[in-house]
């Protein structure tokens, strides 16, 4: 990988809440910008490395990337590295023993979350420098296209938006987009793929533990992607591999991203909705049965309440809306009933609103589009995106109303427009044969959740194709808290990141005493389970079928980046992968 006699990682002062920390070390991280031609240049990654205990026997690293989805990561002056390494790093330390080093680091062309540029480069792919600039940018687009702009100057429409204005906003961003491009290198948004990001990591463990050495990684949402690619492409140097709230790996390469947003959207809708149905009722007596973390007030509850829908709306609709839009939707204002926030609608909208334009900062980028989209498998062609283009102005009519109580209409965000963006990754899977290239070392330890707003459950074949050895474990109550080493899915990580000791159990309910006497095996018919699968049938008929009204609220949890999961009956196939079918791009 890289030549030894060369001095990849330099330490570099830490910042921020780490700064003075003995136990932390911040660097970069030397890679080439293609692995496969290392003469045309270099990149650095940043990473934050919480070191080993000086006097206890290291046993290696465990590198770990948390989400990074801007719709659930809390935003933060600090980078995620830092985050992460406040809440969670010292917890994973000391239940370790202090034997690993700690590294968390961001990927090249992921968002550095922070005001101002990030130290990983390349990094995200920016279009505008702030939102006046945005601004003008729409403005002159606007009269290019003919287009009277219903929006002021933050980009936040000033009525409901309606099938014209989806139209009209398709072609905005296609030339949004076109014009971002032309800011580029065109050459270095080719190696923001997650193979490279792989390639990147497994020199990092070359670096840090040795030539050859086994690569222990924990990754959340789309980091927990990067441990997906890992299997695939390094099946033989993969240590203890923790894939935490994973995607859909075929339908990442595979599927057409408008129809995945239709799908995650819906998904997102009936599992916040139904929350909202069994929890958050005047009384909130009921959460305790539907909710992870038992230990919010009323007053907790109702901030993240409103923050989880914020995200939601973030992560699904790709337009705003002005504060006047939200209190005329009857549906979004019928849905809350603030407790710290004061018992108006008003302070409802406005919390949810303010909250949504703190998190548009990525507004000035493309956010994960070059990655998510540079990644797929098919390559691109112009021939096919013209006619795709009218195929989503079709279907848009009927689809801008899927979600009323995310918005009164809707809008794909931009990591779902991936026919408008035409760069494809050097270096992609392209291809899943359904064989596993070699025997792991260790079975990979997969983390889902029974309502995860933003993710379904999936078989283990499409989360990690063609591996025979792996272990799904799924926890069953809605919220997913700061890793806790007390909890039933707290245990089982540091069981295994310690050990490699693969769970018995299958199921975590999130109630001690259920968690006490659940081992291996079928699941109970205990109340939670049993209400989880009323839900399971009910989400399926109420895609057709909504309620407006129901609120739609958040998952509980300590922190902002965590979310649930949709329940689905445990199948065998979640116990240990089978191997899919050949699939071809």
């Amino acid at each position: 990988m890289l030549d030894p006699d060369t001095q990849p990682a330099r330490a570099i002062p830490c910042k921020g809440f780490l700064a003075g920390d003995e136990r932390i070390e911040c660097g970069l991280f030397d890679v080439p910008l293609d692995w496969a031609r290392p003469e045309l240049g270099r990149n650095q990654l940043h990473y934050t490395r919480y070191c080993t205990d000086p006097d206890a026997e290291r046993e290696g690293t465990i590198f770990v990337v948390p989400t990074y989805n801007p719709a659930t990561s809390p935003l933060s002056l600090s980078t995620p590295e830092q985050m992460w390494t406040i809440t969670t790093a010292s917890s994973l330390h000391n239940g370790t023993g202090g034997k690993y080093d700690i590294v968390v680091w961001t990927p090249r062309g992921y968002p550095a979350r922070q005001i101002g540029p990030g130290l990983t480069t390349p990094g995200h792919t920016k279009c505008f420098a702030n939102d006046e600039e945005r601004a003008g940018f729409y403005r002159s687009a606007s009269k290019e296209l003919g287009i009277e702009p219903v929006w002021g100057e933050r980009m936040e429409f000033l009525r409901e938006q309606t099938y014209e204005d989806a139209k009209n906003w398709l072609q905005l961003q296609s030339l949004m987009i076109d014009g971002c491009l032309q800011k580029q290198n065109d050459t270095i948004l080719s190696y923001l793929g997650t193979a490279a990001t792989v390639r990147d990591l497994v020199a990092m463990a070359d670096a840090f533990d040795g030539p050859g050495s086994a690569v222990n990684f924990w990754g959340t949402d789309s980091g927990a992607l990067i441990g997906e690619y890992l299997l695939q492409m390094f099946p033989e140097r993969a240590g203890r591999v923790v894939l935490q709230a994973p995607k859909d790996l075929q339908a990442y390469l595979y599927e057409d991203t408008y129809e995945t947003w239709k799908r995650e959207l819906l998904h997102a809708r009936n599992t916040l909705s139904h929350f909202a149905e069994t929890c958050i009722k005047d009384d909130r007596q009921d959460c305790s049965t539907y909710v992870y973390d038992q230990t919010l007030d009323a007053d907790g509850l109702s901030m993240v309440e409103h923050s989880m829908f914020a995200h939601a709306r973030n992560a699904y609709v790709g337009w705003r809306n002005a504060l006047v839009v939200d209190l005329n939707n009857t549906a979004l204002t019928s849905a809350f009933k603030p407790v710290a926030f004061g018992n108006t609608t008003y302070n409802a909208a406005e919390t949810l609103n303010g909250l949504q334009h703190v998190e548009h900062l990525g507004g000035w980028t493309l956010s994960m589009m070059p990655v998510f989209c540079g990644d797929k498998a098919a390559d691109y062609n112009p021939e096919d995106a013209a006619p795709r283009m009218r195929e989503i102005t079709a279907l848009l009519r009927e689809d801008i109303h899927l979600a009323p109580l995310f918005s009164s209409s809707v809008f794909p965000s931009l990591n779902y427009l991936c026919h408008l963006w035409p760069v494809r990754a050097v270096e992609r899977l392209t291809e899943l044969t359904g064989e596993s290239p070699a025997t792991l070392p260790v079975a990979p330890l997969v983390i889902q959740y029974s309502a995860n707003a933003f993710a379904r459950r999936r078989p283990l074949s499409h989360i990690v194709p063609g591996v025979k050895i792996a272990r799904s474990v799924v926890q069953m109550k809605f919220g997913n808290s700061l890793f806790n080493p007390e909890t039933c899915m707290g245990n089982i990580i540091l069981d295994y990141l310690r050990e490699g000791r693969l769970p018995e159990r299958a199921v975590c309910y999130g109630d001690p005493d259920l968690d006490a006497l659940a081992k291996s095996g079928p699941e109970s018919t205990s109340t939670p389970v049993s209400q989880w699968r009323k839900f399971e049938h009910s989400e399926a008929r109420s895609t057709t079928i909504f309620m407006l009204g129901m609120a739609v609220v958040a998952v509980v949890m300590v922190v902002l980046k965590c979310r649930s999961r949709r329940p689905v009956e445990l199948r065998d196939e979640d116990m240990a992968a089978s191997v899919p079918p050949a699939v071809k791009a």
